[in-house]
């Protein structure tokens, strides 16, 4: 059997953190197929699943959220783990710390994971930070982007993404044996 890491990404970001998570899982010996989400019409061959999408106004992107109604109950019975790429990670962030803590409390999960947990078992659920360059927001969002301390640029953790890939590829590898 084999690992989806499947991604739903806006700018390219998301699909590099599903490049690093595929990369690190093949490296402990899963086999794994990585997909753009909007292109996922089965799980049926996979007893895995790695899904993440961008999270834009606190959702996951529209892609992400019909692929996860349009695989209905498959994931049902399959060890699944999610993750959002936002502008606050769990251990990074594009906007100052002061905000970023303050972000970390107050952030809900996005609608499609509480709906993935009623279709999957979701082993955990991460946000990663990702990165922002000076045309992504636009007009009056630039604007609310500085005055919460924003910083154009990559804020991606790559060792705590590591670690988290690391994790699963145990877990998977582990659960085979």
């Amino acid at each position: 059997m084999k690992t989806l890491v499947g991604y739903a990404t806006a700018k390219g970001s998301t699909r590099g953190i599903a490049e690093r998570i595929a990369a690190s899982l093949t490296t402990s010996g899963v086999e794994v197929d990585l997909l753009v989400l909007s292109e996922v019409d089965s799980v049926q061959e996979y007893d895995t699943l790695v899904l993440g999408s961008a999270v834009h106004n606190g959702q996951w992107l529209p892609g992400a959220v019909d692929a996860i109604t349009r695989l209905g109950t498959t994931p049902s019975g399959r060890a699944t783990w999610a993750y959002s790429v936002c502008s606050v990670g769990a251990t990074s962030s594009i906007l100052s710390p002061r905000v970023a803590r303050y972000l970390r409390r107050a952030m809900p999960e996005p609608d499609a994971i509480q709906k993935l947990r009623t279709l999957a078992e979701v082993r955990d659920h991460r946000f990663f930070a990702g990165s922002i360059a000076p045309g992504d927001w636009p007009g009056f969002g630039r604007v609310v982007f500085r005055l919460m301390g924003g910083r154009y640029g990559d804020a991606r953790d790559w060792r705590d993404i590591d670690a988290w890939a690391e994790g699963i590829g145990r877990d998977i590898t582990q659960s085979r044996r």
